[in-house]
């Protein structure tokens, strides 16, 4: 699952680089793993680090578009040699000097995962990237609804921004942000943040399995009557992005495909989204 997110400032818009001065250097690079520098790691959830990354000068930028994603290498638990997963920055994308991921740690599971969180400021972290998921531009849908479970919340964080950004941009996103307890819900006070902050462009509902005696907000699993009481319906103005571990796929939307040497493909949209008439044109799987 994609698990990390990065902090900077939100509503900025990017100023227009004058035909002057000179396009920043981006960081990393899509054709090999860029070695970067630990800064900080701070532990701010259950099991959550925010993991600041320094690039070689300050002037450096991530050179990433919305929606994207870079890879972060580590070792495999097993030692048997490395592995590379998918991270999702949400940041602005002309953010100099630094990026900052945000990573849920999987006790005695995890290979980067466990790797990232484990890494000490002064330490090197290897990243290749950035690469395009879904073009995300204001006004491209009327309406998204989002899906995430877990450290899937960060692609749509990313998304959320991104629009939220826009001041010309209109789009009326929801999200539904699923995890196993209160105490596991991360980033709440940003996410919320975002929201308080956004005109009543963007909803979001928390949802949980195992609710607290105190708990007042959505409880268990994704059902259809969830769906239609807080997601934008099918149509060809609106989109439904999920991200979330693989059992969540597999009820909600269906599976992505993977094949050897190739990135993944969509796959037919099942599930709960399948029943509802959602078709492939109107959900995106992270």
């Amino acid at each position: 699952a994609t698990m990390a997110v990065t902090f900077a400032s939100h509503f900025s818009t990017t100023a227009a680089v004058s035909s002057s001065e000179a396009a920043p250097n981006v960081a990393i690079s899509k054709s090999s793993f860029t070695p970067l520098t630990v800064s900080s790691n701070v532990v701010v959830g259950k099991n959550v680090h925010k993991v600041t990354l320094d690039f070689p000068s300050r002037t450096d930028v991530l050179g990433m578009r919305t929606a994207g994603m870079l890879m972060v290498e580590g070792p495999k638990r097993d030692g048997s040699g490395t592995v590379a997963r998918p991270y999702t920055p949400v940041s602005r994308n002309d953010t100099p000097g630094r990026v900052e991921l945000v990573v849920k740690d999987y006790p005695d599971v995890g290979n980067v995962s466990s790797h990232i969180c484990a890494a000490k400021a002064g330490d090197k972290l290897s990243v290749k990237g950035c690469f395009d998921k879904i073009e995300v531009k204001p006004n491209k849908w009327k309406k998204v609804g989002m899906l995430a479970g877990g450290s899937g919340i960060t692609p749509c964080l990313q998304v959320a921004e991104e629009l939220l950004s826009s001041p010309d941009d209109a789009t009326e996103i929801t999200l539904i942000f699923f995890n196993r307890t209160p105490d596991d819900i991360f980033l709440k006070s940003h996410i919320d943040s975002l929201a308080s902050r956004s005109g009543g462009r963007f909803t979001v509902h928390y949802c949980v399995d195992e609710p607290s005696p105190s708990w007042d907000g959505l409880t268990g699993y994704v059902t259809p009557a969830m769906v239609s009481a807080h997601l934008p319906p099918p149509s060809s103005d609106n989109m439904i992005m999920v991200c979330g571990p693989p059992p969540m796929y597999k009820a909600v939307c269906g599976p992505k495909v993977f094949k050897k040497g190739k990135p993944p493909s969509q796959g037919a949209v099942t599930g709960v989204l399948g029943e509802m008439g959602y078709g492939a044109d109107g959900v995106f799987k992270f």
